[in-house]
C-alpha cells in the first residue's frame, strides 16, 4: 500500500462522508486505503458511518471514548499499512489529486518527513494558518493578530508558488513518510487537542527531518466543523503550555508563559471570561492536569 489515510469522526459523519467522497473522486495513480476512527459519536452518527463504509471498502474503527486528535490518529495508525500516512481532518475537501502530488514530492526528497498542502476556506480565501513559525506572536494563545498578510509575507510572497521549508504546517492535512512518523513514535497522546503541529514538527527536526509547506496543491477546510462544542480556550492554553515546557528550555517556557499571562490580564479587564484562563496560567506544575482528557 502506498498511502494510508486516517480520518477522525466525532458527531459529524456528514462531513466525514464528504471528505471521503472527495478523496475517492480525485485520487488517481496511487494505491491508498482509508481508515476512519470514530471518537465515540452518538449512535445515529455511527450508524450513518457504518452504512456508508460497509459499501465503500473503508475500514471503520470505533473508540469507546473520545480520544481527541493525537490519540485518535494513533489509534487509526495502528491499522495502517501504507509507506506514507495522510492525517486529514474530516472537514477537509480535496479538489484535485493531492495525495498523488504529495506522494511524488516526498519520494524525491528524502530529507523531508512531513509536508502540508495549501488550504483555503470554503469562500476561496487563503487560510492564514497553513504554515507558521513555532513562537511567532501569531502562534501563541491569546496574543494572535488576525493578519492574513502576515502569513503571506512570512517567508516572502514570491515563495508561495513553490514548496519551502517551514517550522510547522496545519494539522488539518499532514502527509508523513511512515518511516519518519514511526521514528518519532507519532503524535504525543498526552495532548487532547491543539498544537500537535508544533510538537511533532519539533521532534521531527531533532531527528533530522524537515517540514515543508507545499502550495502547489490546495484543499478546502471548513474550519471548526470537526471540533466539539466545548470551552476550547482552556484546551488551547493547556496544550500550548505543555508542548513548550516539553520541547524548550525552562527560560524559554517562562518567557512565553509570562507573555500569555500579561495578555490574559489585559483581556480579562474588558472580558471577565478570560479571568478563569488567567488563574489557570498562574498555576504551576503540569498543565495537562487541567485538560478535558483527564475528565473523560
Amino acid at each position: 500500500m502506498d498511502i494510508s489515510v486516517i480520518i477522525i469522526n466525532y458527531h459529524s459523519s456528514s462531513y466525514t462522508i464528504k471528505c471521503i467522497n472527495s478523496l475517492i473522486e480525485h485520487t488517481k495513480d496511487v494505491n491508498f486505503e482509508i481508515i476512519v476512527v470514530d471518537n465515540n459519536s452518538n449512535l445515529k452518527d455511527i450508524k450513518n458511518l457504518e452504512n456508508y463504509t460497509s459499501n465503500h471498502s473503508i475500514k471503520l474503527v470505533k473508540s469507546k471514548v473520545n480520544l481527541g486528535f493525537g490519540a485518535g490518529n494513533m489509534f487509526g495508525a495502528q491499522f495502517a499499512t501504507g509507506d506514507y500516512l495522510a492525517f486529514i481532518n474530516n472537514d477537509a475537501i480535496l479538489t484535485e489529486n493531492s495525495l498523488n502530488i504529495l506522494f511524488n514530492f516526498l519520494q524525491k526528497n528524502k530529507e523531508i518527513g512531513l509536508v502540508g498542502p495549501n488550504q483555503i476556506t470554503e469562500d476561496n480565501v487563503f487560510f492564514k494558518q497553513s504554515y507558521s513559525h513555532y513562537n511567532s506572536l501569531h502562534n501563541i494563545p491569546f496574543t494572535e493578530k488576525n493578519s492574513t498578510k502576515y502569513y503571506k509575507n512570512l517567508y516572502g510572497e514570491e515563495k508561495l508558488n513553490k514548496p519551502f521549508k517551514v517550522d510547522l504546517v496545519s494539522g488539518a492535512f499532514m502527509f508523513f513518510k511512515t518511516k519518519a512518523f514511526d521514528k518519532i513514535k507519532g503524535f504525543d497522546q498526552n495532548i487532547f487537542l491543539f498544537y500537535e503541529e508544533i510538537d511533532i514538527s519539533t521532534r521531527l527536526s531533532k531527528k533530522g527531518y524537515d517540514t515543508y509547506f507545499f502550495p502547489e496543491t490546495t484543499f478546502i477546510h471548513y474550519q471548526g466543523k470537526s471540533s466539539e462544542n466545548t470551552d476550547l480556550k482552556i484546551e488551547y492554553l493547556v496544550s500550548y503550555l505543555y508542548i513548550i515546557q516539553k520541547n524548550y528550555s525552562y527560560l524559554k517556557f517562562k518567557q512565553l508563559k509570562t507573555l500569555i499571562q500579561l495578555r490574559l490580564l489585559f483581556k480579562s479587564i474588558s472580558r471577565p471570561k478570560y479571568f478563569k484562563l488567567l488563574l489557570l496560567s498562574l498555576k504551576s506544575g503540569n498543565s495537562l492536569a487541567y485538560s478535558k482528557k483527564v475528565k473523560l
